[in-house]
């Protein structure tokens, strides 16, 4: 039996339905993942009534954990939510789920206010709250998963002018003609650094399959070489890719987040040797002769780590409290 969670703060239920695993939890309002529980996001294979059946079951069997009244629902999901924040509009890698009106279902099935937010300002949100963006005036974060996306806080508020967030920059073209993304880009980023581009490289390297999850978590031990290699290799798409947004947001700080970034030193060491290379005179330029207005861009791994997006999605829930 799940042992009861209660807190000196209040709490809200999160949850973050991600391209591969949908999580739920309960979270303070000071950032802290109290519970947490999982099941994969295969709504393409089971159907969406299965997966909804499933999803609100582990709703309410992580309510059931709170010991103390819940003050509402934060959550996020992949892909790009509607203009009335009601639910998504088009996943790509979920086209099930376009059109739900899910903050209807939730709110109608649990009587709490419940709050959307895009996958990408919530992995955001997240850091800039509680992890490594507190202080930052300009901040950025790369969420890394089945697909990727940046988001940008400015002076505290996250850019929300596409779709609900800062544009879909998972699908910038890093290589011309390259690996086709499940959205038809050749060569974007989402194709070559996602889940599926960690998984073609596996595939070429050790000669069979090989899940995403296997080779990161191999990365992140070290003991590897191939699995180094492939996460390396992802590194230097990933320094490539934030060499270009850096000219557009000027970032004071970089996080990388997401379940890809659980590689850790062995991706965050090749993404800071690419953008130094490719860019970092610009930078150090630009900080030299700004007079204050910039200087110069750091690149680390987030705190918050995969459980990112879940904590930022409750971010909203606090705040109208207040």
């Amino acid at each position: 039996m799940n042992q009861s969670i209660g807190s000196p703060e209040p709490i809200a239920l999160g949850f973050d339905i991600g391209g591969t695993t949908t999580k739920v939890g309960l979270v303070s309002k000071s950032g802290k993942l109290l519970a947490i529980d999982k099941a994969p996001t295969d709504v393409e294979d089971i159907g969406l009534d299965r997966f909804l059946d499933r999803f609100l079951a582990l709703l309410r069997g992580m309510l059931a954990r709170a010991d103390q009244p819940v003050v509402g629902i934060g959550g996020t999901f992949l892909g790009w939510i509607d203009e009335a924040r009601s639910g998504p509009y088009l996943c790509i890698n979920a086209p099930s789920l376009h059109g739900l009106n899910l903050r209807k279902i939730l709110a109608e099935t649990f009587g709490l206010p419940v709050y959307l937010i895009d996958d990408s300002n919530a992995h955001a949100l997240a850091e800039y709250h509680f992890g490594v963006g507190q202080g930052c005036r300009r901040f950025m974060n790369l969420a890394l998963g089945t697909g990727l996306s940046a988001a940008i806080v400015l002076y505290g508020q996250p850019l929300q002018f596409t779709c609900g967030c800062a544009g879909d920059t998972g699908h910038m073209i890093l290589r011309p003609g390259g690996p086709a993304c499940s959205a038809g880009c050749k060569g974007c980023a989402e194709a070559l650094i996602g889940v599926a581009g960690i998984e073609r490289l596996a595939l070429e390297k050790y000669g069979a399959p090989r899940s995403a999850r296997q080779v990161i978590e191999a990365a992140s031990r070290g003991q590897e070489p191939l699995a180094t290699a492939i996460m390396t290799e992802i590194g230097l798409y990933t320094g490539e890719l934030l060499a270009s947004l850096s000219h557009i947001f000027l970032p004071e700080r970089i996080s990388l987040s997401g379940g890809t970034a659980n590689a850790g030193e062995v991706l965050l060491t090749a993404t800071r040797e690419r953008f130094e290379y490719l860019v970092g005179d610009y930078h150090r330029l630009y900080a030299a002769h700004s007079g204050g207005y910039y200087n110069g861009v750091e690149i680390v791994l987030s705190k918050l780590k995969a459980e990112t997006g879940m904590i930022g999605a409750t971010v909203n829930v606090f705040n109208s409290q207040t």
